[in-house]
């Protein structure tokens, strides 16, 4: 019996979603041989429709996909966030953030997924030292003092890829992860997200939103067609019931938690539910392995910090493996990752805390605290030092930026 095909490379990313193509992105800038190994089939998407799903993208990610020379492609299909209100259904008090107080042209943007996906896949297409496995899977890994050893499946048949550096950026339930036997610690919420796209009587024109109800947080957010993209959580013994009503009832419950500020929902589209987790693993990186995105944190939507938290791991890795790469270097050397996890260790915790803070403060029904919650919200909109700082956060600007979201090239 003949042994499996092989071959070798300096990175193999796991997972070609927006995430894994982003890095490979980054990574085509630098002189390095990469394997991107994905499991769906690579193929035109499908064309824009009302239910598009979308992602929103910090001020500091727009940065990021400017240094990799992505934003003028997505730059005529986003629409601009230049203010959120945030506030408590039934209570006084609300926090507002503008993006002419912090003298930017906007806070972020929102894309539609399969936009952002081509936008990505067309960039790799042209990339000369990229290899796409795809559709295939990393069904096992092993670790070698110089290399990784990763067994690819696809078409049936088996090969081998070694790597310097294996990132897993497969998702929140990474087989990379369970293969380097990293642990997770896991908050579940109790909660469902449903998620949808809708219209509004008064247009959203740049403005989102973030409403705490008494069932739990929505979030609405502009979108381009004159559209709004919602995620609406629920506790999940009244989730599956709620998604399911008819379109007129379920479009009442819907301008019940979240009030008249737009006037009537006027178009509720396709309803999608997600259960809703904090799952953090233990450790980001391992011996010639590294975690990126979901695979590392994945967080609660509230915030819409996710993927924005992803680009800024990818800008991070790229950063440091970039200034490696001036001399002859072992990208998945101990040290190298270690730095990678350091300087990403603040910013993971600061927005895991955030986003978790905030469904806690929100999810509390003892008595006094909707009061108290008014209060803080008021006052927050009162004191500038306060809001600039909730700006930078939202924004993706705290904390120590890698150079692509300072707005500079990965390499000079």
């Amino acid at each position: 019996m003949s042994a499996a095909p092989r071959r070798d490379c300096d990175v193999l990313i796991a997972g070609g979603g927006a995430v894994g193509s982003a890095l490979a992105c980054a990574l085509g800038e630098l002189p390095l041989d990469v394997v991107l190994v994905e499991a769906q089939q690579v193929q035109l998407l499908a064309q824009p429709s009302f239910d598009a799903r979308v992602t929103a993208l910090a001020n500091g990610s727009q940065q990021i996909l400017s240094g990799l020379s992505l934003w003028r492609d997505l730059a005529g299909y986003v629409e601009s966030i230049r203010s959120i209100h945030i506030s408590e259904r039934g209570r006084f008090g609300a926090a507002r953030i503008e993006a002419r107080e912090e003298h930017v042209p906007a806070l972020g943007y929102t894309v539609e997924n399969q936009t952002l996906g081509r936008v990505l896949w067309e960039r790799l297409q042209r990339s000369a030292r990229l290899t796409v496995l795809a559709p295939a899977k990393v069904v096992a890994l092993t670790q070698e003092p110089d290399h990784a050893e990763v067994t690819v499946e696809r078409g049936g048949a088996t090969e081998i890829v070694r790597a310097k550096l294996v990132v897993a950026a497969d998702g929140v339930r990474s087989a990379v992860r369970a293969a380097l036997g990293v642990a997770t610690a896991e908050d579940d919420y109790g909660q469902r997200a449903v998620v949808f796209n809708c219209s509004t009587e008064a247009r959203l024109d740049g403005r989102a939103f973030e409403r705490f109800s008494g069932r739990g947080p929505i979030a609405l957010l502009p979108l381009t067609g004159g559209r709004g993209a919602v995620i609406w959580t629920l506790p999940e013994g009244d989730a599956d019931g709620i998604a399911a009503l008819p379109a007129d009832a379920f479009r009442a419950e819907l301008q019940t938690a979240f009030g008249q500020r737009l006037g009537r929902f006027t178009r509720i589209g396709e309803r999608h539910l997600y259960p809703l987790a904090r799952v953090a693993s233990e450790a980001i990186h391992g011996p010639r392995a590294v975690l990126i995105g979901d695979a590392a944190l994945r967080l609660h939507p509230v915030a819409g910090q996710g993927f924005n938290l992803a680009l800024r791991d990818i800008a991070t890795l790229a950063e440091v493996i970039a200034d490696a790469t001036g001399v002859p270097t072992d990208v998945g050397a101990a040290e190298l990752l270690e730095r990678y996890a350091a300087w990403r260790a603040a910013d993971r915790q600061r927005v895991s805390s955030f986003t978790h803070g905030l469904i806690q403060l929100f999810g509390e029904s003892v008595p006094g605290m909707g009061l108290g919650r008014g209060l803080g919200l008021m006052a927050f909109d009162l004191l500038p030092g306060a809001k600039a700082l909730l700006a930078r956060q939202t924004m993706g600007k705290a904390g120590r930026l890698p150079r692509l979201a300072r707005g500079l090239p990965l390499v000079s």
